[in-house]
């Protein structure tokens, strides 16, 4: 397997959770399945704006790989996720990111709206391997098919 897509460049994901429990798991399954290149995890959605746009706290970073893909937490505590949403997909630097919602029950309203704005899809936690690869794979997103590097946390 590679390290990256098709043209080379480095895939990576990040994981805006706030429930030391989810990340936990999240990322014991995405190491699990080889599913993960490098991880990002931003314990407070208010911060996701200023590391997709490098402003802020993650201002002078190196530019965002090309492909990434965001895992958000419909249910996280600081913000609200589906303002955090339509602000990405409002944006023309990170529309065409894509975006899988988390969320704690398939019955609620925020996942139909959170796919009115733009979500590539959504997974109900706690996330179970095998509705996780689908997921991954209904969205052709397979690029994201590599073997593991490594884990960081802000």
């Amino acid at each position: 397997m590679n390290n990256g897509s098709a043209d080379g460049s480095r895939v990576e994901i990040l994981l805006v959770e706030d429930n030391p429990a989810d990340i936990s798991l999240i990322i014991a399954t995405l190491k699990k399945v080889n599913l993960c290149n490098h991880i990002h995890v931003l314990r407070e959605g208010a911060l996701l704006p200023d590391f997709l746009f490098r402003t802020g706290a993650f201002a002078g970073q190196p530019p965002l790989p090309a492909e990434l893909l965001i895992l958000l937490s419909l249910s996280i505590r600081d913000v609200f996720a589906l303002d955090v949403l339509r602000k990405i997909k409002s944006d023309e630097r990170t529309r065409s990111l894509p975006i899988i919602i988390l969320t704690s029950s398939q019955e609620d309203r925020g996942v139909m709206q959170s796919y009115k704005l733009g979500a590539s899809g959504c997974i109900v936690k706690p996330i179970e391997l095998t509705k996780f690869v689908e997921a991954v794979a209904e969205l052709r997103l397979g690029w994201l098919l590599i073997a593991p590097e490594e884990t960081a946390e802000k």
